[in-house]
């Protein structure tokens, strides 16, 4: 009896081991299905105390959202928008300025869509943080209207409030 206990037990264990292994190899190849399209990035934000000539690769990635019946929801997209690759250069003193920054947005799904984010933007000097100012990207998207996936866009750097 003894045997036969521990012998399904290992059965069992190795059973939902694998099991396990495959739901975790569906999230993974799910997780690598999510679209991203790497977008250039360039403009001026204008102010005090200096112009900062900004460029470089925004990526985003569109993920759909999932609908309910019941709820009559109109089909929607979250939107990751990642600065990490966005720096620029001040235009009077030509110190470097870097923008680390991610953002998310839930829009609608439709075939074209404006997206506009604000991001900070700071000297990448020593306590940069606090000379930080604002930024404003405007993103317009196109979209595929049956995956949510995104296929392209185009970008543009602002100032805030102009």
């Amino acid at each position: 009896m003894e045997t036969r206990r521990s012998l399904l037990a290992r059965g069992l264990f190795f059973l939902g081991v694998a099991k396990l292994g495959g739901l975790l190899g569906a999230i993974t190849a799910a997780a690598r299905a999510v679209p991203s399209v790497a977008i250039p990035f360039s403009g001026t934000v204008s102010g005090g105390p200096e112009s900062v000539r900004v460029s470089g690769l925004v990526r985003i990635t569109s993920t759909l959202v999932k609908t309910d019946a019941r709820f009559n929801h109109p089909r929607r997209v979250i939107l990751a928008f990642d600065l990490h690759d966005v720096s620029g250069r001040g235009l009077s003193s030509g110190t470097r300025y870097v923008a680390r920054s991610r953002d998310e947005v839930m829009r609608p799904l439709v075939a074209t869509d404006v997206v506009e984010i604000g991001f900070p933007l700071q000297p990448k000097v020593a306590r940069g943080f606090t000379a930080a100012r604002g930024g404003l990207a405007s993103f317009r998207l196109s979209f595929d209207v049956n995956t949510g996936a995104l296929t392209g866009g185009t970008a543009t750097v602002g100032t805030p409030g102009s």
